[in-house]
């Protein structure tokens, strides 16, 4: 018991700065303090508290009706601690430190796949190059159904997940079926330490225009980037495509060194502050740039690109080194600091704001609602300079220099990537056709896909049949239409042929329009081009993995197509540099 009490308060001690008390600095009580939402009263100070936990932690151990687990009970208490905060400072313990430390250690043991749901079945999606599961020959599309003795059938993701992975060395038996093969095989695999690769695609198009996409800022990101960069630079590359898209950041060191290989040594690239004196530092580009200044650059973001992506595109626009094409991004301009507690516990906890060149806080309104992670500026434009005289807004986000939305999927092609029929097919056709890269999607294979779909119910809504199933809801509920209409003397006389409700006869003709329209999906010229852009992007994973899937869907990506056509038009590019002559008087960017 004295064992466990010690502990407990030693965990505590190491909570203190957390809530906001920092005794060496600071003794006195926090009469009337307001820290992220925490108060405290005028008679009581940090150590009251502390003394109030303790005491309330082994009153519920002495007396609580049933015997308790006090691990966990600790625990909730320092979840709940985290409760007032910002929902970025969290406790992490489990799957949700294990993801963190994959994104700071760039590995983590497994064999090397990515997996998901297809038809509940659980699948590989991919096998990851120079994995396990690769080298011993698991393929796009097999369909796992046993993990050791278990058997995946109604089985989650998460848990499937962790199944598969494990310590390095040890064994998992995955026991497959191969549709192309209709069989079942068994493999073996020993698990081993599976590189994330975050840089997963670079290229250079016909043009001279390079693409990089990036899904995440992990240790290995700007290594990746870097060696991807300097590829397309030695195939005489004349514009950059940087895609973050979907990424919701990583660590921020990352993202200041793939900046650096973009910008003029000693440039300010971000400046983080904080309440304590090594929350604030000032980072700046040390080094040459990689990529000559005269080569134009576009980056891409959507509402999900956030926090180191968010860096990297802000300063990026701050300094007039490129265009911003896409979305509006999601505006997370804040710093976590991790402290790990033990071997299996980490406290993330916000240390700081960041800060791009021109001064931008890009933080959207806080969860508090009291200002203090925005600065207010949720509440008006603030507006900020470039290096050339531009104004950008800050507070809320990244505001493209060129908006663009990604063209939406048909409401029939949606449905079918979520009933994943694409990948089951491929996965099928290509090796029992022999098929190769680069693919082709022919006459033939578009109507093979239809005969294969014959056996699916493909689930979706056309535009307006939510409304029409609403009004017909609303229209049961009227009681002068729930009586048949149809009274002539003809249909009393043919009492066996039922009457049509009025409900019915209302709606039944807008029900046969969407009838015929549902009957011509898959050859409806609209759709046509999205079916067999799908077909392309899961046959040519099948065929040749997933960097070929990511160069074909550049094919049908209008924000993508627009990025390119913007760099090789340099009257365009240079144009969306230009200061605005009626922009509002402030200071620009210093270098």
């Amino acid at each position: 018991m004295q064992l466990l009490k010690k502990w407990f308060i030693f965990t505590l001690i190491l909570l203190i700065p957390v809530i906001g008390q920092d005794k060496k600095k600071d003794s006195k009580p926090l009469a009337s303090k307001k820290k992220k939402g925490i108060e405290f009263s005028n008679n009581q100070n940090t150590q009251d508290y502390l003394k109030m936990l303790e005491t309330a932690f082994y009153r519920v151990r002495e007396s609580y009706v049933d015997s308790v687990n006090e691990s966990e009970i600790i625990k909730a208490g320092i979840k709940g601690m985290m409760k007032p905060l910002d929902p970025y400072t969290r406790f992490l313990s489990g799957s949700s430190k294990d993801r963190l430390d994959m994104l700071r250690t760039g590995k983590y043991g497994g064999v090397g796949i990515q997996i998901g749901l297809r038809r509940d079945t659980l699948t590989v999606l991919t096998p990851f190059e120079d994995s396990p599961a690769y080298s011993e020959g698991i393929h796009s599309g097999d369909q796992i159904l046993m993990i050791d003795s278990v058997s995946t059938k109604g089985m989650s993701l998460k848990d499937a997940s962790k199944l598969i992975k494990g310590e390095l060395g040890s064994v998992v038996e995955l026991t497959i079926y191969r549709p192309s093969a209709r069989t079942k095989i068994s493999f073996e695999l020993t698990r081993a330490n599976i590189v994330i690769k975050h840089v997963p695609y670079w290229g250079v198009d016909e043009n001279g225009i390079g693409y990089i996409r990036i899904t995440k800022f992990s240790k290995n990101t700007a290594k990746d980037f870097g060696t991807g960069l300097q590829e397309l630079i030695d195939e005489n590359l004349k514009g950059l495509v940087i895609d973050l898209r979907g990424n919701s950041g990583g660590l921020l060191n990352n993202s200041i060194n793939i900046l650096d290989k973009l910008t003029d040594r000693g440039i300010n690239l971000l400046n983080t502050k904080g309440r304590i004196p090594k929350s604030n530092r000032k980072m700046n580009s040390r080094r040459a740039p990689k990529l000559s200044p005269d080569i134009p650059i576009a980056v891409l973001i959507n509402r999900s690109s956030a926090s180191a992506s968010e860096i990297v595109s802000g300063v990026i626009q701050d300094l007039d080194r490129g265009v911003i094409v896409g979305e509006k991004s999601f505006g997370k301009g804040l710093v976590q600091s991790m402290y790990n507690l033990n071997d299996t516990t980490t406290l993330k906890v916000t240390t700081a704001k960041y800060y791009t060149p021109s001064g931008r806080l890009i933080q959207k309104e806080d969860y508090l609602n009291n200002g203090f992670l925005t600065d207010g500026l949720d509440k008006k434009d603030s507006l900020f300079i470039t290096r050339g005289g531009r104004t950008v807004k800050g507070g809320g986000g990244i505001t493209p220099d060129v908006e663009i939305k990604r063209t939406s999927l048909p409401p029939y092609v949606q449905g079918l990537w979520r009933e994943g029929v694409f990948l089951t097919f491929a996965a099928e056709y290509v090796p029992m056709n022999g098929i190769e890269s680069p693919i082709i999607i022919t006459d033939k294979i578009y109507r093979d896909f239809e005969v294969f779909l014959e056996e699916y119910e493909i689930n979706y809504k056309l535009p307006g049949e939510k409304d029409l199933n609403k009004l017909k809801t609303a229209l049961r509920s009227q009681d002068d239409l729930k009586k048949t209409t149809n009274t002539s003397i003809l249909s009393k006389l043919m009492f066996w042929k039922k009457s049509k409700s009025a409900i019915l006869q209302l709606t039944e003709k807008v029900d046969k329009y969407y009838q015929n329209k549902r009957n011509g999906q898959y050859w409806d010229p609209n759709n046509i081009k999205w079916v067999k852009n799908g077909l392309l992007r899961e046959m040519s994973l099948v065929a040749s993995g997933n960097r070929e899937k990511i160069r074909v869907s550049l094919i049908e990506d209008n924000v993508y197509q627009e990025a390119a056509e913007i760099l090789l038009d340099s009257n365009r590019y240079y144009d969306i540099f230009e200061p605005d002559p009626e922009s509002v008087e402030v200071e620009p960017v210093q270098e």
